[in-house]
């Protein structure tokens, strides 16, 4: 009979009979009246089936919990984003544990403290994000000590510090029991995996080696995470390095196509213009060399026209900087060599300036400077060869004469055209643009200049002075921005180019003399003094006659009555403004005044006598060197 039974216990352990099932097979031996060995020997046997059934309970646990964590190692090595994950190991912990709520709280290296990033069972809005303080609460405690932490009774526990916000949140998930285990890597505390009960159960070992092992297949995840990420970070990275190097390397490529493009311009000889055309095309858009002055010197066709304030504005600002400066689409660069400016390149793009168009520009830039220095030294060299020509011009003897034509020809000069000599005066010293302006009036004309002193010489082709010489003036005053006087003469021949320069001077000295400043005039322009002028015996007479015994007493006794008797016909014939202009005391003036009465007679002061007297002053002025 006991065998019987004891088969029975074996059939319930293979069936997974209930505890009732065991119960009830001692029971029935009792009622069959089975002597008391028999039943000792069933409770025997129940005892250790129950055993069995006990263990065999453990392993399909076990056995569950291994598939379930080896579920979530592959479901945590299939997630990518960190949040995910998270989120993956709170549900997993909550099923592994049977617990009400499981979350997972992060280290914050920047702040020092811990967050909750994940959380599964939660049933309030307060779990979310809540900041940890170092040391509160049994995350505090598991994250400085590394090692698992479990209290029955959360809220009256007192073996941990405690916060008001941290207590608030547990009340409101009603949270009783918490296990809390670290998430570790390399030693390192990253975060804490946790486990709660809403009432007050007891963690068993077996919870918190699941937890712990659930903990390090969060580590791992975690920081493949992180791995992934900084892969993924470092590869848009080198997409964007690669991007930007193989964009570089185009623009060098540009720039250097274009590089090339100018050096053959400048080989080949082309000016400017050529520079400023292949820039424009290498740039899309408008593209302007202004000089030093600040006037447009080339400019590209394509867009509309750069405003003057824009060209002005920017080409200050880049001289001012020294560099180059964009404005959104516009940019500028100086052109400046170590000893000279020379202007600015001006670049209106149809799109912003990016860094290529701004190397193009800076190359254009320097090509330009090349070709605007060289023409300006082939310029300056030409003008010099043209001034000595006019120079040895202007004190040939005849037997020079064909040889000086052969020096012309060479220059693209016929010297039997240019038959007008003009000699210009610029209100102020002559400087380098008025030479270079000189030249080029030259250049332009086919005919020739010099610089002596303060004067600008110029022979230019025409038969007629007047006009040649009034536009040469006008140009001169445009460039120097001052008023340009301006004497001219026409030279009969080649012989007489000579003598005519020497009337050009004298017309020139003439118009200075009689307040004519900023006109041009030829002997016939000067009236009666170019008459008297034409002459220089008749005029010489003419002031002898007029003024002589005063001009003999100023030499004989080293006087200024000259001066005084000019003076006091300027100033309206009264003796106290001529002393305040010749800052002399009025009776010094009345006496010198009577000495002029003394040796020119007393009649001087008629008005047909004074005019003579004054056409005599000022015929003696011209006639002065």
């Amino acid at each position: 009979m006991a065998r019987t039974y004891g088969k029975s216990f074996l059939e319930l352990l293979l069936n997974d009979a209930d505890l009732e099932s065991f119960d009830e097979v001692v029971a029935a031996a009792r009622a069959a009246g089975e002597p008391a060995e028999c039943l000792d020997a069933l409770k025997e046997e129940r005892a250790i089936a129950l055993r069995l059934r006990e263990r065999l309970l453990r392993h399909r646990r076990t056995e569950a919990e291994l598939h379930l964590l080896n579920d979530t190692a592959n479901d945590l090595a299939s997630l990518r984003a960190l949040d995910p994950i998270l989120q993956a190991i709170a549900d997993r912990a909550r099923r592994l544990l049977d617990c009400d709520l499981a979350y997972i709280s992060l280290s914050d290296r920047g702040r020092g403290d811990s967050y909750i990033k994940a959380a599964a069972g939660n049933i309030s809005g307060l779990l979310r994000e809540l900041r940890l303080p170092v040391g509160t609460g049994v995350g505090g405690i598991v994250a400085r000590t590394g090692e698992p932490y479990a209290v029955a009774s959360y809220l009256t526990d007192d073996s941990f510090d405690h916060t008001c916000e941290i207590d608030r949140t547990v009340a409101a998930e009603r949270i009783e029991s918490l296990l809390g285990v670290p998430v570790k890597l390399d030693q390192e505390v990253i975060g804490v995996l946790l486990a709660a009960h809403r009432s007050q159960r007891a963690f068993s070992s077996r919870d918190i080696t699941v937890l712990m092992m659930l903990g390090s297949h969060a580590a791992v995840a975690i920081e493949n995470s992180r791995l992934l990420s900084a892969a993924q970070e470092a590869v848009a990275e080198l997409r964007v390095a690669n991007d930007t190097i193989s964009s570089h390397m185009a623009d060098l490529e540009r720039t250097a196509e274009f590089h090339e493009r100018l050096t053959r311009l400048v080989i080949q000889g082309n000016g400017v213009d050529e520079v400023v055309r292949a820039t424009a095309a290498a740039v899309a858009g408008t593209v302007v060399v202004l000089d030093e002055e600040g006037t447009v010197v080339a400019q590209s066709c394509g867009q509309d026209a750069v405003p003057a304030d824009d060209l002005e504005r920017l080409s200050a600002d880049a001289w001012q900087a020294g560099r180059t400066v964009v404005r959104a689409t516009r940019c500028a660069v100086p052109l400046i060599t170590e000893s000279e400016p020379l202007g600015t390149i001006v670049l209106s793009a149809a799109a912003q300036v990016d860094a290529a168009d701004r190397r193009i520009l800076e190359r254009a830039a320097l090509v330009a400077s090349l070709v605007l220095v060289t023409r300006r030294r082939m310029a300056e060299a030409e003008a010099r060869v043209r001034g000595e020509l006019l120079a040895d011009l202007l004190t040939a003897r005849g037997e020079d004469h064909d040889l000086l034509r052969h020096r012309a020809a060479l220059l693209g000069v016929d010297l039997a055209t240019c038959r007008t000599v003009v000699v210009a005066r610029v209100g102020g010293e002559p400087r380098e643009r008025i030479h270079a302006a000189a030249a080029a009036i030259a250049r332009r004309a086919h005919g020739l200049a010099a610089f002596q002193r303060d004067t600008v010489i110029l022979l230019l082709p025409g038969d007629d002075p007047e006009a040649p010489a009034r536009r040469a003036a006008d140009e001169l005053a445009r460039t120097s921005g001052h008023p340009v006087t301006a004497g001219t003469a026409r030279a009969a021949d080649l012989g007489r180019v000579a003598a005519a320069f020497r009337e050009a001077d004298n017309c020139l000295r003439a118009l200075i003399a009689l307040g004519r400043t900023g006109e041009v005039a030829d002997t016939r322009g000067l009236g009666f003094v170019g008459a008297l002028f034409g002459g220089e015996p008749v005029a010489a007479s003419f002031i002898e006659s007029a003024i002589g015994p005063v001009l003999a007493y100023d030499r004989t006794h080293h006087s200024d009555l000259v001066r005084t008797l000019d003076t006091y016909c300027r100033t309206g014939r009264h003796a106290r403004n001529t002393a305040r202009e010749l800052h002399l005391h009025v009776n010094t003036v009345t006496q010198r005044l009577g000495r002029v009465s003394q040796l020119l007679g007393a009649s001087w002061r008629d008005p047909e006598r004074l005019l003579e007297i004054q056409v005599a002053l000022r015929l003696l002025k011209v006639s002065k060197p």
